[in-house]
């Protein structure tokens, strides 16, 4: 409530009794002068009969009157007091109670969203607006913890959907040791192993990195040092095992010597993601490069699929995002998101659009200075 004024219960039920006084006077004087009016007019009438059968008549009307007279002046006074006190309680008692019995009813069945409202302004009407703070206190306080609940919901849902591209890439290293069989070469298989102790150790890193934070939003890069021709290679070697030889194509185009300060597991989820996504919508080929241009460092993949429709390439980067005929239920459309928020942590963004054969393409293009 906006008003909130000093009046008392006390000083309203004055305000009730005065007008109450002044009609019960009144009413009493009035009543009064009526019935000694006529009480006067019985005495004149009595005298005045010859007949004492008709005399007596009218002297019980006049005795009768006597006895009104008593009686009705205390009535008009009680019937006076019990309408003001009926108006009280009604105006400055019923209503803001029935109020806030309603508002409790309500507060008791988790509904928050209505409004305590009382036009009285007595202790009561002000209790109401005590119970609006607690009600809107509750209702930021439940809404506070709903977003957290959502964050932590999309925060996990955007932990299991980054989960999924690393397992698919261990999986390619094993089913490569599985279908070489005896054929690799010791060095060979060491140097698998090697890859694949890498990948463990950026997936546990990521989730390490995963489980500190509360919510997306709270990411922190770990910057380090990293050549350019490194981060090529992981990219390639990754592709290959997520999209397939076959399938995926990779050129860069830099110095593979010039050394970059970023956050490699940060940057290699961008491009798992992106590759990932590409992979679901191709048709034969997914194609991926790597640019660095002075402090830039541009990672395109593109797919030759059905391309962006102009509502996507608007909303594909938003959580939870899905084209209306997406079909597949397991795609969550977090994808992008997680592309574009992970491009804004390492001082860059991503570019949706469509290669000129139809295809989607994605861009993501980071600082590679190390000021984030």
């Amino acid at each position: 409530m906006d008003k909130v004024n000093k009046r008392t219960l006390a000083a309203a039920l004055t305000g009730y009794l005065i007008p109450c006084l002044i009609v019960c006077s009144v009413g009493n004087i009035t009543l009064e002068a009526l019935l000694n009016y006529i009480t006067d007019w019985c005495a004149s009438v009595i005298y005045s009969y010859d007949n004492p059968s008709q005399a007596a008549s009218v002297e019980r009307i006049y005795r009768l009157l006597r006895y009104v007279n008593i009686i009705l002046i205390p009535l008009w006074s009680a019937v006076c007091l019990w309408v003001t006190v009926r108006l009280y309680c009604r105006r400055e008692i019923a209503q803001p109670v029935d109020t806030l019995m309603k508002a409790s009813d309500r507060i008791l069945d988790e509904d928050l969203d209505f409004r305590v409202e009382d036009s009285t302004d007595n202790e009561l009407g002000r209790l109401c607006g005590s119970f609006e703070n607690m009600r809107r206190n509750l209702y930021d306080s439940n809404y506070s913890l709903w977003k957290a609940l959502e964050e932590r919901k999309r925060l996990n849902s955007a932990f299991s959907h980054d989960l999924r591209t690393p397992i698919t890439v261990l999986n390619g290293y094993m089913e490569l040791i599985q279908n070489c069989g005896g054929d690799l070469s010791p060095e060979k298989q060491a140097e698998i192993m090697t890859k694949m102790s890498g990948q463990i150790d950026r997936l546990k890193n990521y989730t390490e990195k995963m489980n500190s934070i509360h919510k997306l939003e709270d990411i922190i890069p770990d910057v380090k040092e990293v050549t350019f021709g490194k981060i090529c290679e992981q990219l390639s070697e990754s592709g290959i095992l997520l999209c397939g030889e076959d399938v995926f194509s990779f050129t860069s185009d830099g110095d593979e010597d010039k050394v970059i300060n970023t956050d490699p597991e940060l940057l290699m989820e961008i491009f798992l993601n992106l590759a990932s996504n590409a992979q679901h919508y191709t048709n034969t080929c997914v194609r991926c490069s790597a640019k660095l241009s002075g402090e830039n460092l541009r990672i395109t993949v593109s797919d030759d699929g059905s391309g962006f429709s102009e509502e996507a390439m608007r909303k594909a980067w938003k959580p939870f995002y899905r084209d209306e005929n997406e079909e597949d239920k397991n795609h969550f459309g977090l994808g992008l998101y997680i592309c574009w928020l992970l491009s804004r942590k390492l001082g860059g963004s991503i570019t949706i659009e469509n290669n000129n054969d139809g295809g989607g393409m994605v861009t993501a293009e980071i600082t590679s200075s190390g000021r984030i």
